[in-house]
């Protein structure tokens, strides 16, 4: 019997980018994989086919379930490919701001848990990262004015306290090392970059190799309550699965029945490149204390790769429209950072996502639906980092097993949100009805 149905709302349900994303035609988008075209069981069903439900497939793949990844596109074609790959510990929301949200101890661990998501990255793939152009980088957080100054000189104190290592620039060494005109930046020496789309194209094509089936071109329109586990219910078809993870970006919001995120537009651009790919090949990872903030990175292959100009979210249809637009802001970003005219625009494109109020992901079981029912909400400037402890939290909980970061980084870390989900069993009765 099929009870307590979550529908997938078409609303939110297209095109997570807008145009073609550098990685994709760097790339390519790969063998395409076939789309589901009978039912079938399996003992977990990930909803994704990008760089987080990849690595969750990973996790899983040593425990000898049927697993079964199931996407509305194919691989790594929708935030993954959009995404400028800026891997950081530091979180969007201040440590010091952080503290004061849930408390010293809870946001240090938060950002202690991003900084170890290097090394498991690290040791877990080290050939897949070395394909993936996985190099480390240092992060650059420039202070967006001299008001700002104050709160990144609190910020630096309160990470030096904790052992992080970073350092204070003032104006003239930001301007000497980097060229940037801005009062002034803490230099942290953590960071790191990627390519998401070919990490995530490996990563899957492992697990391919260890039995996990892959599925493209199958959206899944709701959810439903089938005898002990749970049913995925496509167009013709269903799949009926022991546990399901939710792992599709901004989309999985669709399937929650209370407001946990908001959504924003990004937009994105890839120069052509340098006359001296050196500077790409140095560049630091540089974002900035303004919000919404520009960010920007090297490539592979000498080029400047630029995001930011962030816009509420009202389609894709609206975002599409003010491309061109917001990639003259970010040229103007760049020239007033500067001081010198961006170089030539190769590709450029838009992109939405969903951020929390805290900056932090939310990884697990919602109170008041299935418990058998998780989600990986990686969302915000951590999204890669947070995917790496999600595939360990995800993996104990289909195991039963507890870890230490479920509370931190769960739904119900916040009373609110845990009242908000107290009335999810409503909402699904009315999702029958």
């Amino acid at each position: 019997m099929l009870r307590r149905m979550w529908p997938f709302r078409r609303s939110l349900a297209h095109r997570i980018r807008s145009s073609e994303p550098y990685w994709l035609l760097r790339n390519g988008m790969g063998d395409a994989r076939a789309a589901l075209e009978h039912s079938l069981e399996c003992d977990v069903a990930i909803i994704g086919a990008g760089i987080t439900g990849a690595l969750i497939a990973d996790a899983l793949i040593g425990g000898g379930q049927r697993i079964v990844v199931l996407d509305s596109r194919d691989v790594a074609l929708g935030s993954t490919a959009a995404t400028t790959a800026l891997l950081q510990y530091e979180i969007d929301t201040h440590l010091t701001d952080l503290a004061a949200q849930i408390g010293a101890a809870p946001a240090l661990h938060a950002y202690q848990a991003c900084a170890a998501s290097f090394t498991l990255l690290e040791r877990r793939f080290p050939e897949l990262l070395r394909l993936a152009n996985y190099q480390r980088r240092e992060s650059l957080y420039l202070a967006e004015d001299e008001a700002a100054v104050p709160a990144l000189q609190a910020e630096l104190a309160a990470r030096r306290a904790a052992g992080f290592a970073c350092e204070w620039l003032v104006h003239e060494e930001l301007l000497r090392r980097f060229g940037c005109r801005r009062p002034g930046a803490i230099l942290s020496a953590l960071g790191a970059e990627l390519d998401p789309v070919r990490f995530a194209q490996a990563l899957l094509a492992g697990a391919e190799r260890h039995g996990v089936r892959v599925f493209a071109r199958s959206r899944v329109m709701k959810i439903a309550e089938h005898g002990t586990g749970l049913r995925l219910i496509l167009d013709g078809r269903h799949v009926d699965a022991g546990h399901v993870i939710v792992a599709a970006g901004y989309e999985s919001l669709d399937f929650l029945p209370r407001k946990v995120a908001d959504i924003d537009n990004t937009f994105a651009l890839v120069t052509q490149p340098l006359d001296d790919p050196r500077r790409a090949a140095g560049m630091p990872l540089i974002w900035e204390s303004a919000r919404p903030y520009l960010y920007l990175r090297g490539t592979p292959d000498g080029r400047l790769m630029l995001g930011g100009a962030d816009v509420p979210f009202r389609s894709p249809e609206a975002r599409d429209l003010v491309l061109s637009r917001q990639v003259r802001k970010l040229a103007g970003s760049y020239q007033e950072l500067f001081g010198e005219q961006l170089p030539p625009v190769a590709w450029a494109w838009g992109g939405s996502f969903a951020s929390t109020p805290d900056g932090l992901p939310c990884i697990g079981p919602v109170p008041g639906l299935h418990p058998k029912l998780l989600f990986a909400l990686c969302f915000g400037g951590n999204g890669i980092t947070f995917s790496v402890h999600a595939a360990g939290m995800v993996a104990a909980a289909v195991d039963g097993r507890s870890h230490e970061l479920a509370g931190l980084f769960g739904f119900a870390r916040q009373p609110a949100q845990e009242n908000n989900f107290r009335a999810a069993e409503n909402f699904s009765t009315r999702a029958e009805d």
